[in-house]
């Protein structure tokens, strides 16, 4: 077995503040305890609503950690507050999105304009978070992305977006890692079948899935796109089921993957492998409608609730979590967390509210692992402003929660393939 990545071995409302002086001034003295504004995108109403309240929650309890006294071992977390900021608080404007490509782009305006944001944060969609960062480099404003995980993002050269979460691309590596490793001990994996989002997320991840596909001399039997709002998927989970793939790939939101979770099932098909990338089928959502199928079902991820257990700062956040919202911290919360608290240590790193002041610490973040909940190497970017250090795992629901099946040196449970379990 491959030696795996150091992070993971180590274990891994709105409300406008009227403000016009620049910080750091001789002439304007910043006054203690004044607000940071930085806005949140999130799709907290819509089909992926069930998302967006997690990637909210995660960006909330971010604030709440740096503006207040908690015993977490993190950055920022001891004092109250920015330190060379003179202690002022961060504010969090939540925007919603709706998933829309177009009022992404209109809120970063409106946050810009009106709330008054140093920077932007979140995003989840990647064709959302593509159109919004877009806007946010003509205004020049930071954009830290930690959920939107096309690859294409960090290809753009801008100069003021920023990934702290996984590209597909480190998704896919581990995904096929995973796979050569099944290889490995005799099983079949060449034949592989994608079923996918017709958007920049599904089409920029099954174009990657076919470039690593070499990795186990295999090939795409079947490339399957699907229209946002199908409701029945039949016809896509038939050319799928006919093509008897040793392993299905999904790149599918919310909707899209409990449609194909009905369309097997009435179909009669049970595929060997199915092995998402995220989205729909890592929505609780997914395990709340579809408990009794989903089953054997994995997913990649970025953070596990397996490994926050045996790491004292992530069960140390995953617990606050679970005091202040009653529902269990997960990926999207994670990946959401981990992006505010980075945005927060480069403005406190600037000792500034200029947005170029900011950019420039981003460019120069260098969190080591210990300092994150994530089992990562850390959080430093790279030319292109993605995070080098961000790394990915596979999970697999067993007995309707996932649980973290890969690497295999830091697992939890036993990978079962082929799936198994009732409701298929």
């Amino acid at each position: 077995m491959p030696r795996p990545a150091a992070g993971v071995a180590a274990l891994l409302s709105t409300a406008l503040l009227v403000a016009t002086a620049c910080t750091g001034s001789a002439d304007v003295p910043v006054q203690p305890h004044r607000t940071v504004n930085i806005g949140f995108l999130a799709p907290v109403s819509g089909p992926v609503a069930t998302v967006g309240t997690d990637t909210r929650r995660g960006a909330e309890l971010a604030v709440e950690i740096v503006n207040g006294r908690y015993p977490i071992p993190l950055p920022l977390a001891k004092g109250a507050g920015l330190p060379r900021l003179h202690n002022a608080r961060i504010k969090l404007l939540v925007a919603d999105t709706h998933g829309s490509a177009t009022r992404g782009a209109a809120e970063v305006e409106q946050l810009a304009s009106d709330g008054q944001a140093v920077a932007i944060v979140g995003g989840y969609e990647s064709a959302v978070t593509e159109a919004s960062s877009a806007r946010s480099e003509k205004l020049k404003i930071p954009f830290v992305n930690g959920g939107s995980s096309a690859s294409s993002l960090t290809e753009r050269g801008l100069d003021w977006f920023f990934r702290t979460g996984p590209s597909e691309l480190d998704y896919g590596r581990v995904v096929f890692s995973l796979l050569k490793e099944r290889q490995s001990t005799g099983t079949s994996v060449r034949r592989i079948a994608v079923i996918h989002q017709d958007d920049q997320y599904g089409n920029d991840g099954a174009a990657m899935i076919k470039r690593l596909a070499s990795h186990v001399d295999g090939h795409v039997v079947a490339d399957v796109a699907v229209e946002s709002g199908t409701e029945g998927l039949v016809a896509p989970a038939r050319a799928v089921a006919e093509e008897e793939p040793d392993v299905v790939l999904t790149l599918l939101y919310t909707a899209q993957a409990l449609a194909l979770q009905e369309s097997f099932r009435s179909l009669a098909y049970r595929p060997k492998a199915l092995i998402a990338f995220g989205g729909g089928h890592a929505d609780p959502a997914f395990l709340r409608k579809a408990r009794a199928g989903a089953e054997g079902v994995c997913s990649r991820f970025a953070w596990s609730a397996d490994l926050a257990e045996r790491n004292p700062t992530a069960k140390a956040v995953a617990d606050l979590y679970w005091k202040h919202y009653r529902a269990p911290m997960n990926d999207d919360a994670a990946r959401a967390f981990t992006a505010v608290m980075t945005l927060a240590q480069a403005i406190n790193s600037a000792g500034s509210r200029e947005p170029a002041d900011i950019r420039s610490a981003l460019v120069n973040t260098d969190v080591p692992g210990r300092d994150t909940i994530m089992p990562w190497d850390g959080v430093k970017f790279d030319d292109n402003h993605q995070n080098i250090g961000a790394r990915g795992i596979v999970e697999q629901v067993h007995a309707g929660r996932y649980r973290l099946v890969y690497p295999y040196d830091v697992a939890q449970a036993q990978l079962e393939w082929p799936m198994t379990g009732d409701g298929w």
